[in-house]
């Protein structure tokens, strides 16, 4: 019955993809459950692991949509949608994206990880100023509502703010002329979308 369950769960999803996925998701639920009713576990099995990466692919599709775009004389690094859409990946129960971005030298990094083990030691550390300050050139940083620290040195400049709690969010300039740049793709990321996709 499990398997019937996951099966009917993957039909549910599949009416909410995009045209271009949803006769080829489609088919690949009906061919598993014709062999799940022929008790041909097997091959509903593979049918449902093919199902699910297409599902997958959907929803990565849609949380690239959450990561800014490049501002303006701005390239996005080449390689960040060939890298799992968004260089999504699955990280001790958590979930990570990044984009990376490139003009000339300067180089930005936007990341973001939720629900994951590390988000305890960092949200530890930003409701700690003393453990803050043990932190060479770490200083807290407010962005709106959301609290975090910014973190300088020569090479570079970290922007971190954790998201109730549980989701952390990152931007990274190395060699930037300005460093009022990362505030410009700090505003392009809508916080309660980013919410209420990742928790």
């Amino acid at each position: 019955m499990k398997i019937k369950k996951v099966l009917t769960a993957a039909i549910l999803c599949s009416l909410v993809s995009t045209a271009a996925y949803a006769d080829e998701i489609s088919d690949q639920i009906t061919a598993g459950l014709e062999a799940y009713k022929e008790q041909d576990y097997k091959t509903a099995l593979e049918e449902l692991k093919f199902v699910t990466a297409q599902i997958q692919q959907l929803n990565q599709d849609e949380m690239q949509k959450l990561l800014p775009q490049p501002l303006e004389g701005w390239t996005e690094k080449e390689g960040n949608n060939r890298d799992n859409q968004v260089a999504m990946s699955m990280m001790g129960g958590g979930t990570t994206m990044k984009k990376e971005f490139q003009r000339g030298k300067e180089r930005v990094t936007v990341s973001v990880l939720a629900n994951s083990p590390m988000m305890q030691m960092m949200t530890m550390m930003m409701k700690n100023p003393a453990m803050m300050a043990g932190q060479k050139n770490t200083k807290p940083y407010r962005y709106k509502k959301a609290k975090g620290m910014i973190k300088k040195d020569k090479k570079k400049t970290e922007i971190s703010l954790v998201l109730a709690g549980q989701i952390l969010v990152q931007v990274t300039g190395k060699k930037l002329e300005d460093e009022a740049v990362l505030k410009q793709y700090l505003e392009q990321l809508d916080f309660a979308k980013l919410k209420d996709a990742l928790l």
